[in-house]
């Protein structure tokens, strides 16, 4: 399956009708799943809806996710129908090989990560070696990974490796806007984050690597260099936040 084959059917601004995309390519594509829901409540006010695939392989390994929410009146093509794709194509193979891996796709990332927050407090960690969470991967050149302090921990130091990442156009970087990797920081599962960004954008991601968050929150500045990225017109209804337009 090409990469990109889904992406226009999961961009789309409808959250509803984005949700039964989701699941209409997975049962498309005979990925088995199963639903983890919550209730409406304060902090998601539509309900949490994760469809977290059946394991195909019972020993530990690497979970694999993505969120497939977007944000309001967003196609979300690069945030986040691209990292979809990738993951879809990337599971029908390990399927095909019986590699171990398990597979999530969550809602909630841009209210405050509800959905990854709802399966880290139940995942077992026994079954997890490591969390590699991709959020916009279908616009530029470069692969920049955000280790998050874990690149030398067993389960995703594979992903971190500067030769491998070399040979494929990749960069370690010191800073990536935060996404559903952050629900599992503090636990035992080390993870990380994987974007692809026009390499032009690295000295951006290492610009804002250097700018803390202080009692007062971010610099004024940390959001006019955010702005500037070439990545972000790619995002929350920017001009090319459409399919075919990156």
């Amino acid at each position: 399956m090409e990469l990109n084959h889904y992406l226009e059917a999961l961009s789309l601004k409808d959250p509803d009708q984005r949700r039964g995309a989701l699941r209409e390519v997975l049962v498309k594509e005979h990925l088995d799943f199963d639903l983890q829901e919550e209730a409406p409540s304060q902090k998601a006010p539509r309900g949490i809806y994760n469809y977290i695939l059946a394991p195909w392989n019972s020993e530990p390994g690497p979970l694999f996710c993505a969120h497939y929410d977007a944000v309001p009146g967003s196609f979300g093509a690069n945030d986040n129908a691209a990292a979809l794709c990738i993951l879809i194509a990337l599971a029908g193979k390990l399927k095909e090989e019986n590699f171990p891996a398990r597979f999530a796709f969550f809602d909630g990332e841009e209210t405050g990560n509800t959905g990854s927050r709802l399966f880290a407090a139940s995942m077992n960690h026994q079954e997890i070696t490591g969390v590699i969470n991709l959020d916009v991967c279908g616009y530029g050149d470069t692969i920049a990974v955000n280790s998050r302090g874990y690149e030398r921990k067993p389960g995703v130091e594979a992903f971190c490796r500067k030769e491998v990442l070399a040979g494929h156009n990749g960069v370690l970087v010191k800073y990536l806007p935060g996404s559903d990797e952050a629900s599992f920081s503090g636990g035992r599962t080390p993870a990380i984050s994987i974007a692809s960004v026009p390499r032009w954008d690295i000295q951006y991601l290492n610009a804002l690597s250097k700018m803390g968050s202080g009692l007062l929150g971010r610099p004024p500045e940390f959001h006019m260099i955010l702005d500037q990225m070439e990545i972000s017109t790619t995002m929350h209804g920017g001009y090319r936040d459409t399919p075919g337009m990156g």
